[in-house]
């Protein structure tokens, strides 16, 4: 088959399914990625009827056809057109004439983000400062923004309009609004005491974010256009907005819903907004949880027992018996998303629950792959636990605190710790020092490999590093360090990444390589059965579910549970049936399907320091 006679099937395709992984893609037409990535170029740039949704679904925005006209003039249309919908799909028409649509429905997570006071503000500065100030506050919230992949839809006078999810989706645009909004508050603090000192004046913002539905499509006239979304959504958000503390971020119950876990809030109570019929719950966000995943979550509500993984789970106990006997670990666990690798990693520290041992737990973020040592900032700002409202020079302090119990010149670490979490130093205590930027980095990752190495001297420790395919090339530097300094020491350092990661370490006597394959079909019916809780379903779902998850085990258990809570089965007699016939593939009605894979995917994860509950202690830098 040439190359477009396979474009115009896959156009067929996804004119027909509207959404489609490149995973299914590779598996329907046997493709091997470099023809797979000619084929989203021609559908999303060169053509523009597709747009990728995090670099893992297709999403189809060209019209359906009007008539049978070839896609291009070498095109010939065979009978496996669409073998998935049953039938020979008609011939798309032209790419090169295909119009997209006008306007779009989307469900996009709104931050709205206003000065507080700004009438008051503006009368007592000369329009200059004014206008100053406000660009000043507009550049700080847009690195925020830019930094979590938001889109500014407009700059509303000393408002902001900002969308996830639009002109690019992402699996957790909630999280994202959520955590820009906490990011803004942060940035601009800075930005406030400045103006305080030098203005005699403070700035302060409100802000609020809703989840919902809205058609996005230009608006405007005269030759001046805005893609703008529409809809009861941003209007929710800015009244939300409106009903916010100073310096505080409001949220609606349906954003709630999507952030469970991952945030701490607090209930505002029902509130009527202006302009909507019926009251809304409403919360302040107030921080990050130290939740961080999906998994994490999921052991807040229990999880379904582990399911295929016994010679894993085998494979880590053991090294662990050696990292016991004092002799260094590096597992490295990779797999595609869902199949397991946190599940795996959990499944260790729950074998570990009774023993002594440290616990340092990070992670790599798609958000901070370009900022050096994120995993370690993350680890660092988490253990000592900085407040906003705190003095430079007391965070200085609660800095040398945690230093000084690992036997480290002051003097010539505090400094190298401070430049990773942009604290300011005092001259006269911490002179500035006098370093290459290469040796200054050099020096503080020996210096992280030192407080491990510290640590790993009172008992063994678990060092575990999540998601390597996000992480930035200096935390690559350091773990190739301790993959050479850590075999003498008591470290099990476990790393977890998706394939496409290359693991550059080769082949070490302490070095174990762990590839996670899928589930064959009885141990995805086995896992079936135990998350039912041996209620046994229908053959028909059963098969449903088998067929449409792939063997993923996270995939497994989210099409299970959102089958059970379909409607479309009751319990009699110690067996589910199906409350009428299941209804054919395609239907409307039919149960939901993991079509995109969307469903359990890992959103962006940050660092994080484990929280107690078992033997393992907490990690104290």
């Amino acid at each position: 088959m040439d190359f477009y006679t396979l474009l115009d099937q896959v156009v067929d395709l996804l004119r027909q399914r509207q959404r489609v992984t490149y995973r299914a893609l590779q598996r329907q037409f046997q493709l091997d990625e470099e023809i797979l990535n000619d084929l989203k170029d021609e559908l999303v740039y060169a053509h523009q009827v597709a747009r990728d949704e995090g670099g893992r679904v297709l999403v189809w925005t060209g019209s359906v056809a009007t008539s049978p006209a070839p896609l291009l003039p070498s095109a010939q249309h065979g009978p496996h057109a669409d073998v998935d919908a049953g039938h020979i799909s008609q011939p798309a028409p032209s790419l090169a004439v295909l119009p997209t649509p006008d306007a779009e429905r989307r469900q996009l997570t709104v931050l709205f983000c206003d000065l507080v006071e700004s009438t008051r503000l503006a009368s007592q500065l000369d329009p200059e400062d004014y206008r100053e100030v406000v660009q000043a506050y507009h550049e700080a919230c847009a690195k925020v923004i830019a930094r979590f992949d938001g889109h500014i839809a407009q700059y509303l006078g000393d408002g902001l309009l900002v969308y996830f999810g639009y002109p690019q989706a992402h699996e957790d645009d909630a999280q994202r609004a959520v955590r820009t909004g906490l990011g803004m508050l942060h940035a601009l603090h800075a930005l406030h005491t400045r103006l305080e000192h030098d203005k005699g004046f403070r700035l302060a913002v409100r802000l609020g974010i809703h989840t919902g539905l809205v058609v996005v499509g230009a608006i405007g006239g005269g030759g001046r256009q805005e893609q703008l979304a529409l809809g009861e959504t941003p209007n929710i958000a800015a009244r939300l907005q409106g009903c916010a503390a100073p310096d505080t971020l409001v949220i609606s119950e349906a954003t709630a819903q999507l952030i469970h876990g991952y945030f701490v809030c607090q209930t505002l109570g029902t509130q009527r907004l202006k302009g909507v019929s019926q009251p809304l719950r409403v919360y302040q966000v107030l921080r990050a949880s130290a939740v961080q995943t999906p998994l994490d979550v999921a052991v807040t509500r229990g999880l379904t027992p582990l399911v295929g993984r016994d010679a894993e789970v085998t494979v880590l106990r053991e090294r662990w018996a050696h990292v016991k006997a004092g002799i260094g670990q590096v597992v490295f666990l990779s797999g595609e998303a869902g199949i397991g690798k946190s599940r795996l990693v959990h499944a260790l520290k729950g074998h570990l629950a009774a023993e002594a041992y440290t616990r340092v737990e990070c992670r790599g973020s798609p958000d901070y792959q370009h900022t050096a040592l994120y995993p370690v900032c993350e680890v660092l700002e988490r253990m000592l636990d900085f407040r906003r409202d705190e003095a430079p020079e007391e965070k200085a302090q609660r800095l040398e605190g945690a230093l000084a119990q690992y036997r480290l010149a002051l003097p010539d670490t505090v400094p190298l710790f401070a430049a990773l979490l942009a604290l300011p130093l005092s001259a006269e205590r911490y002179p500035p020092l006098q370093l290459t930027p290469q040796r200054q980095r050099q020096q503080t990752l020996e210096a992280i490999v030192a407080i491990l190495l510290a640590l790993a001297e009172r008992q063994p420790v678990l060092f575990v590093v999540e998601d390597l395919h996000w992480v930035d090339p200096s935390t690559l530097e350091l773990l190739d360090l301790l993959m050479t300094r850590g075999p003498t020491a008591a470290i099990l350092t476990l790393v977890t990444s998706r394939p496409e990661f290359q693991s550059p370490w080769g082949s070490r006597p302490h070095f174990t390589p762990l590839a996670l394959q899928r589930l064959p079909c009885p141990q995805v019916e086995a896992m079936i059965e135990r998350i039912t809780g041996g209620t046994s379903l229908p053959p028909e779902v059963r098969q449903h579910i088998v067929t449409n998850t792939d063997g993923v085990p996270l995939f497994v258990e989210e099409l299970t549970k959102m089958v059970l809570e379909s409607g479309w089965l009751r319990e009699q007699e110690g067996h589910y049936a199906l409350t009428g016939p299941l209804p054919p593939p395609g239907d409307s009605r039919d149960p939901p399907r993991l079509v995109d894979g969307q469903a359990g995917s890992p959103g962006s994860g940050e660092s994080h320091c484990a929280t107690g509950g078992d033997a393992g202690a907490d990690v104290c830098l």
